[in-house]
């Protein structure tokens, strides 16, 4: 009785807030914090920039001192960050079809595992991505063992960059292509194969025109990616510096107007790749028209398939994986000691948990600010992004809804360290930096990553559940709590999973907020910076070992959603 009169209350009351005003309410209350929260530090960089021009002119213009030097500094971090971003989207193209090409075509034994694997690097942190890259190339622990060198294959650098930057956003491509591919009816590829073409000639005239916006989507996410990282280009930069670094550092020297001037600048890049996008994938084309037979029938033979096939997975593993996770190694060997002296002081074990400096307890305070910012900026998005999911798919007001859901992407694009920055301006005077600005800045550059995955999954409810409900008397508020929640709950769960791993290995946009709290990307970045190598990779297994552990139950969920399908 007592359960029955609860439910009554609770449908008497749903039914009560179920009216248009209350709707509207609602509706009001989640563009307002889409506006005012998420895009309006954003937005407002471009105002303080406008309003303090004099004073940026003089900073980084015409500076009494020392002239145009900062605005020469910035010209060529960014002209740094632009070769940087477009050598490792090239190669990336170039290794990364052929994978999604394999994992969506192909049938083979381990294929599951081998396209978990591929997004390994998209789930661990960047700082700990960065440090395990520069132990593989960079420290003589790594690869430079197999080879007998005393030293570091690659010093800190461009190339060390450059292969970190590979490693990170190499599943931006493979997951973009790979899912245009799953979605390209093979009747067509069939049909040209039936008619004498080639594999190799149907893939060219008849599969790439068909996946090119999946291939510009994913190379534009793929460059703003790189363009923005912060974490991994940190710790494998030494003194090269690259535009969001820059940020970093102008910002701890208090150079509040020439960081606004940077951070603008990236801001308008950002949106104006996001144009390129919708108008690259409309008007750019392929070269389908001429045909060279034996070329590409030649290419199409079943060994050169294997050749190709081996290589492709050659590749993924020394460039891609191997380099990705060999801090697991490094940790095994320096568990108890430098394996060249068996020195004790130098080891994983004693650094960590015995050193006088206590390592382990600056860890854990780091790790639990960690926890708290990640699950907090989760429980956020849920309650303000579920909303805003709804309204761009079920809302009808034309035009309105392509704005909103183009506007979504910004913070994806924007340069974390910029937002970071942007952040700051917009609370400043109202939340000092530390543990509370940390979160804002965390909430603003994960919210996409909550919308997606939901917006995904509300625009494959079928409407007549919902109108079923509704039919039988249910208000609209119970209509969502009973039907519409429960069909996108794995859509919930599964962007709940990437905000919290996307807000627990951010570290670009931390540095510039965080005051004197930490998280463990920073603290990752801290004990580089002092040479405690072996401390740093035991942090970066706690982050890699969390987000692995998420990413296996992300994996799940969406092999679940497909079965179920």
């Amino acid at each position: 009785m007592a359960t029955s009169s609860l439910s009554e209350r609770i449908r008497t009351l749903e039914h009560r807030l179920s009216n248009r005003w209350c709707r509207l309410g609602a509706e009001g209350v989640t563009l307002a914090f889409f506006f005012v929260i998420i895009l309006g530090p954003t937005i407002f960089v471009f105002s303080a920039v406008f309003l303090g021009w004099n004073e940026v002119v003089t900073t980084v213009f015409n500076d009494p001192i020392a002239g145009d030097i900062r605005w020469q500094i910035m010209r060529t971090a960014l002209i740094r960050s632009f070769q940087i971003a477009s050598i490792a989207t090239v190669i990336n193209i170039i290794i990364g079809l052929p994978m999604a090409i394999l994992i969506s075509r192909y049938k083979f034994k381990g294929k599951e595992i081998l396209d978990t694997l591929v997004d390994l690097p998209m789930a661990v942190p960047t700082a700990a991505l960065g440090f395990s890259i520069f132990l593989f190339w960079g420290s003589r622990s790594g690869i430079s063992v197999l080879l007998g060198l005393e030293t570091g294959l690659l010093s800190r650098g461009p190339l060390l960059i450059i292969l970190a930057h590979i490693a990170f956003t190499y599943p931006y491509i493979v997951r973009s292509l790979k899912a245009v591919i799953l979605g390209i009816d093979k009747t067509y590829e069939d049909a040209a194969k039936t008619l004498g073409a080639s594999g190799f000639t149907t893939w060219r005239t008849i599969s790439m025109p068909l996946m090119k916006e999946g291939l510009i989507a994913g190379a534009i996410l793929s460059f703003t990616r790189s363009l923005g990282e912060t974490g991994a280009t940190l710790i494998v930069a030494g003194v090269y510096e690259t535009a969001p670094i820059l940020i970093v550092s102008w910002r701890k020297l208090l150079l509040i107007p020439a960081t606004a001037f940077l951070s603008m600048v990236l801001v308008t890049i950002a949106v104006i790749m996001l144009v390129l996008v919708r108008i690259m994938a409309r008007k750019v084309g392929f070269p389908i028209e001429k045909v060279w037979p034996r070329p590409e029938q030649f290419l199409s033979g079943m060994w050169q398939r294997r050749f190709r096939n081996s290589l492709t997975i050659a590749i993924f593993l020394v460039i891609i994986l191997l380099p990705s996770l060999f801090t697991f190694q490094y940790v095994a060997l320096w568990w108890s000691g430098s394996p060249a002296t068996g020195r004790f002081e130098s080891g994983v074990f004693y650094q960590v948990f015995l050193a006088p400096d206590l390592k382990w307890a600056w860890l854990f305070i780091s790790l639990v600010t960690s926890l708290q910012v990640a699950t907090l900026a989760t429980l956020i998005n849920l309650g303000f992004g579920l909303p805003m999911a709804f309204i761009l798919v079920r809302r009808k007001w034309g035009k309105i809804n392509g704005i909103l859901d183009a506007m979504i992407d910004i913070p994806l694009a924007v340069p974390s360290s910029a937002i970071g920055f942007s952040a700051f301006l917009f609370w400043r005077g109202m939340i000092n930096p530390g543990f509370w600005l940390i979160l804002m800045v965390h909430i603003i550059f994960t919210y996409p990553y909550f919308i997606r995955p939901v917006i995904a999954v509300i625009e494959g409810i079928d409407p007549g559940y919902e109108e079923v409900a509704r039919t039988l008397g249910a208000s609209d508020l119970t209509t969502f709590r009973t039907v519409s929640l429960r069909l996108t709950g794995r859509g919930i769960l599964a962007g709940a999973i990437m905000v919290f791993t996307r807000s627990l290995g951010e570290t670009g946009a931390t540095i510039v907020v965080m005051g004197l709290s930490r998280t463990v990307p920073v603290y990752i970045v801290d004990l580089v910076e002092s040479l405690a190598l072996p401390a740093a990779a035991f942090a970066s297994i706690i982050l890699i070992c969390i987000s692995l552990t998420l990413l296996l139950i992300l994996r799940y969920i969406s092999r679940s959603a497909e079965e179920w399908k």
